[in-house]
C-alpha cells in the first residue's frame, strides 16, 4: 500500500470527528426542510442528485466565487467533445510549446513537469491535467485543440453560454487566475451533465489515485538525464477512501479558495457535491477541510435521500384544438427516476401539468406538458411527456370554430387540464407503481 494512503484516511477521519470553527455556518435546505445537523467551512455549497438534478441541500449556492482548477472539467470537457467527433485522438504527439514548459507556468502552480524535448500524448496531458492538476498540461491541450490558449478560453465561454450558466466564465484553461467565475449551482450542473456526456471520465481520469511523469518513453533521447519521474497524488483525499468517491476534481487558488467538485454512487444513487471558498492556511489544511465538507454532505445525502425508479402511469389523453383528431394520447418515458427523502416517499403524489394547449399540427414526440412528482408542497420530481402519434391540421371550419373555443375558455381560466393522482403504499421494491387518477382538475 502507498505510504500517503494511511495517512490521507486519517486525516479525512480526524477531520470529520473535530468540532468545527464558529465561523462555520450551516447548511440551508432548497426545499424548505430543515437545515442539516452540522456547519460547513465552505463559503458555498450544493449537494445534488446526479439522476434527476434535485438540490438536497445548498448554502449561498449562487454566490459568484473562483472555481481555481475545478474550471480544468470545462478544459477537459472540450478535449472529451474533440475525441467523440474525431478531431483529434489520444495518441496524438502534442508538441509542447514554450509557454507551456512546468517552468514558465505561475508561482506555485500545480505541474505534470512538461519540458522541453518531451513526447508526451493528448491521453497523457488529460490525466496530468485531472490527477497532478497540471496547469502545464492544461495549456499544452487548450494550445493543441485550438490553436492557442486565447482562442481554447473563447471554446470554454462559448460552450458555458451555451448550457445558460449565467455566471461562470473563464479566464485560462487552468481557471487559476483572475477572472474565472462560477457559482456552485452552475458548477454542479456543469458536473451533472459531464458525467453523463463523459462517464468514462470517471474511471479512466477522475477516481486515478497517483500519476508518474515522466517515463522513459516521454524523452526524445530515451533517457532520463536530469529530469526524474515525478509520483504525484490526487489531492482529492476522498478517492483514497472506501466511501464510494470516483471524482471529480480539487483546487486552490489560496488560502481563502480552496475548492472542490465531489461524486460519489452507493447503488443507484448518484450524488455531486461542489465546495467553493473554503479556507485553509495550508495546503493540508485546506485538503482536510474541504474533504470534510465532502464527507459530511454526501453522508447526509446517502443517509436522508434514495433514488427510486417508478412505473409510467398510464395517461388519458390530451385534447388537441385544430387538429383532424381531438385528442392525442401521452407517453412518459419508459423509465422514471426520482429522489426523495423517505418521508416524502409515503406522500408521494404526481400531477400532469400541460402548460398551453396543443394545437395542430402535433408531432410525433412533441413535448406537450410534464409529469411532476410532488410530496406535499415540494416538488421531488419532473419528467417530460411527449406526444405518441403525430396529428394534423383540420380543415377551415374546425379550425375556425376551435379559434373561437379557444378564445372564450381562455376567459374562464384556459383550456389546460392538470391530472392529479396519489400513489398508494409505497412497496419496499425499488420498482414503485403509481395508483390510478382519482380527480381531473380544470385550470
Amino acid at each position: 500500500m502507498n505510504p500517503l494512503i494511511p495517512r490521507l484516511t486519517t486525516m479525512i477521519a480526524v477531520a470529520c470527528l473535530t468540532a468545527l470553527p464558529v465561523a462555520a455556518r450551516p447548511v440551508e435546505s432548497a426545499d424548505g426542510q430543515p437545515p442539516a445537523p452540522f456547519h460547513l467551512y465552505a463559503r458555498s455549497a450544493v449537494l445534488i442528485d446526479q439522476a434527476t438534478g434535485r438540490v438536497l441541500f445548498e448554502h449561498d449556492a449562487d454566490e459568484p466565487l473562483p472555481p481555481a482548477s475545478v474550471a480544468k472539467l470545462m478544459s477537459l470537457h472540450l478535449v472529451y467533445e474533440k475525441l467523440e467527433d474525431r478531431s483529434i485522438s489520444r495518441g496524438d504527439v502534442v508538441s509542447i510549446t514554450t509557454n507551456a514548459f512546468a517552468d514558465h507556468q505561475e508561482p506555485g502552480s500545480s505541474l505534470m513537469n512538461l519540458g522541453p524535448g518531451q513526447i508526451v500524448t493528448v491521453e497523457e496531458l488529460m490525466k496530468g491535467m485531472a490527477v497532478a492538476s497540471g496547469n502545464d498540461a492544461a495549456t499544452a491541450l487548450a494550445e493543441y485543440v485550438a490553436g492557442s490558449t486565447p482562442k481554447f478560453v473563447r471554446l470554454m465561454n462559448d460552450e458555458a453560454s451555451f448550457l445558460g450558466y449565467k455566471i461562470t466564465r473563464f479566464a485560462d484553461p487552468s481557471g487559476v487566475g483572475p477572472g474565472n467565475r462560477t457559482t456552485a449551482r452552475e458548477l454542479a450542473d456543469f458536473c451533472r451533465r459531464y458525467i453523463d456526456l463523459h462517464p468514462q471520465a470517471l474511471e479512466e481520469l477522475h477516481s486515478l489515485r497517483e500519476f508518474d511523469y515522466p517515463l522513459v518513453q516521454n524523452m526524445a533521447d530515451g533517457r532520463m538525464a536530469a529530469i526524474r519521474t515525478r509520483k504525484q497524488f490526487n489531492p482529492n483525499y476522498l478517492v483514497w477512501d472506501d466511501f464510494g468517491v470516483d471524482g471529480l476534481k480539487t483546487g486552490h487558488l489560496n488560502n481563502d479558495n480552496f475548492t472542490a467538485a465531489i461524486t460519489a454512487k452507493r447503488g443507484d444513487m448518484r450524488l455531486i457535491v461542489v465546495l467553493l471558498g473554503v479556507p485553509g492556511r495550508s495546503l493540508d489544511d485546506g485538503g482536510r477541510h474541504r474533504s470534510s465538507d465532502g464527507m459530511r454532505l454526501l453522508s447526509y445525502g446517502f443517509r436522508n435521500f434514495a433514488t427510486v425508479r417508478l412505473d409510467p402511469p398510464t395517461l388519458p389523453p390530451v385534447r388537441v384544438w385544430k387538429g383532424f383528431d381531438r385528442e392525442v394520447a401521452l407517453v412518459p418515458p419508459e423509465e422514471i427516476t426520482i429522489t426523495a427523502r423517505r418521508s416524502e416517499m409515503e406522500k408521494l403524489a404526481y400531477t400532469i401539468e400541460i402548460p398551453e394547449p396543443v394545437v395542430a399540427p402535433v408531432e410525433p414526440h412533441q413535448r406537450v406538458g410534464s409529469l411532476v412528482y410532488m410530496a406535499e408542497d415540494t416538488e421531488v420530481g419532473r419528467v417530460p411527456l411527449s406526444a405518441a402519434s403525430g396529428v394534423q391540421s383540420a380543415g377551415l371550419l374546425r379550425r375556425a370554430w376551435d379559434s373561437v373555443l379557444l378564445g372564450l375558455t381562455s376567459v374562464v381560466g384556459g383550456p389546460t387540464a392538470v391530472l392529479r393522482a396519489t400513489i398508494g403504499s409505497i412497496p419496499s421494491s425499488p420498482i414503485l407503481s403509481a395508483g390510478g387518477a382519482e380527480a381531473v382538475v380544470k385550470r
